[in-house]
């Protein structure tokens, strides 16, 4: 009796090894939260990427720490925008990572990919110019570049397809899952799309400003245009005589409402506007406030239209 229960149990834990899948985990870094939640969808059911920049902190102004290079070393695919973005990884990947499967994601083929700066054309006015004695932050290379390219959902598409091609080389057991996820993630980005070109499509929109252009793919790719940006650079701190110069600035124009990243110094902003009315929105451009995983960057995407959204009903 307690032979045939044993072998009763044995044949229950049996069978359900086998009836359940069981997939490779294969250690995707990212460098940071954005190409995290893009991997996350293209991975579901299988494994959960890690990102190597913390959400709070600069990948401007990231250094790479002994726990970092580790985590890169371990990984088996490791995600990054390029030299344009994380400096700091250049000298790794020429160096340590030689033969490792690396994906740099402004070498992706059909990417949309803008300038930084403004040409005559683009007729928007620059506070702050990128030249002189306010001049900004420059990356070390590629200054010409725009490095924030997954506010394009047409180039996210892009990313998940070249995420899953590495993927399925890397696990082609698990092939069908990472084919299944990208088709839905390319529906749920083909529909949010389509919600996107009726709900920023305001009969007049008024004139707004960006504190600094964090916004350019996103506002390319849905026909928005602000008038005038403060700074040419995020990591633009001007002193307090230029803050107050801003604000003489800023009073002269006529401005409804103000974008801003939420990484913008908030002290810097209060002090050039002053006591202007004017609507100020804080637009998340990273995702610093949400959870990754398979549905985190259609919510990032969703969450920067309903700011432009509250800008434009003001």
């Amino acid at each position: 009796m307690i032979r045939r229960l044993c072998l009763a149990l044995l044949l229950s834990i049996v069978s359900l090894f086998v009836n359940t899948p069981l997939y490779a985990q294969v250690r995707i870094v990212a460098t940071i939260k954005p190409l995290q939640m893009i991997a996350s969808a293209i991975t579901e059911g299988v494994n959960e990427p890690e990102v190597l920049i913390p959400s709070a902190q600069s990948y401007h102004h990231f250094v790479l720490r002994p726990s970092s290079v580790r985590a890169i070393d371990q990984s088996e695919l490791l995600i990054w925008v390029g030299p344009e973005l994380e400096t700091y990884l250049v000298d790794t990947i020429e160096q340590q990572l030689p033969g490792k499967n690396v994906l740099q994601v402004l070498a992706i083929p059909g990417l949309v990919v803008h300038h930084a700066g403004y040409d005559a054309e683009d007729n928007v006015e620059m506070i702050v110019p990128n030249e002189g004695v306010h001049a900004g932050h420059r990356h070390v290379s590629g200054t010409d570049i725009d490095p924030h390219v997954w506010l394009d959902t047409r180039n996210a598409r892009l990313i998940a397809q070249a995420i899953m091609g590495q993927l399925v080389s890397i696990d082609p057991a698990s092939s069908k899952r990472y084919l299944n996820n990208l088709a839905d993630f390319e529906r749920q980005i083909a529909a949010l799309e389509l919600e996107l070109v009726a709900a920023l499509q305001p009969s007049e929109t008024p004139q707004y400003a960006v504190y600094h252009d964090a916004f350019r793919y996103f506002e390319r790719q849905f026909g928005l245009r602000h008038d005038v940006v403060f700074v040419g650079s995020e990591d633009i701190q001007p002193g307090i005589r230029h803050m107050l110069a801003l604000r003489d600035a800023v009073n002269e124009r006529s401005i409804g409402c103000l974008m801003e990243d939420v990484t913008s110094q908030t002290a810097t902003v209060d002090t050039i506007i002053g006591n202007k009315k004017i609507t100020r929105i804080k637009a998340d451009t990273t995702g610093q406030r949400l959870t990754s995983g398979p549905t985190a960057y259609i919510q990032l995407i969703e969450n920067l239209a309903n700011a432009f959204r509250q800008c434009f009903d003001q």
